[in-house]
């Protein structure tokens, strides 16, 4: 949804940063038009269950924020689940380009609920390596065995 917001240029009225006008401006017909545009396009994309329980909030901004609470849970209980599922995929009967994209799958949304530090000094490259040779290493753990002379050469 963000995504497609962000391209249509309509983001701000669910970030706030297109806030209602005053009744009387002669802004407020085009803010409306817009917003319940915006709202009928969260309210397609969403399942018959989920819409129905916000289908009666007035702006997308409040409709936003209703999907957050009840979407959103702490970042624990998913980093714990992500790093679980990672620590225990491996490729058993996936090809490896199914297993890999699982695996990327997996990796990319730690790396967007645990994002590297922002830093100035170069360090971040150091850690940056690190962490992608440590997800080197899961990957390769989880082939399957008769990939190992690949996973030796790789190692090597």
């Amino acid at each position: 949804m963000i995504l497609a917001l962000t391209a249509k240029k309509k983001i701000g009225f669910i970030n706030g940063k297109i806030v209602e006008p005053n009744p009387e401006s002669p802004l407020y017909e085009d803010w409306l038009s817009c917003n319940t545009m915006v709202i009928s396009w969260m309210i397609n994309s969403m399942h018959v269950d989920v819409s129905s329980s916000i289908m009666y909030c007035q702006t997308a901004s409040e409709m936003w924020l209703e999907l957050q609470k009840l979407f959103s849970q702490g970042s624990g209980p998913k980093i714990y689940n992500l790093q679980k599922g990672i620590s225990n995929i491996s490729q058993n009967q996936m090809t490896v380009i199914e297993y890999f994209t699982r695996f990327k799958k997996i990796r990319d949304q730690l790396l967007n609920l645990e994002p590297l530090p922002k830093c100035t000094c170069g360090a971040i490259k150091t850690l940056s390596a690190s962490h992608d040779k440590t997800y080197a290493m899961r990957f390769l753990m989880g082939l399957n065995e008769n990939l190992e002379t690949i996973r030796t050469q790789i190692l090597i």
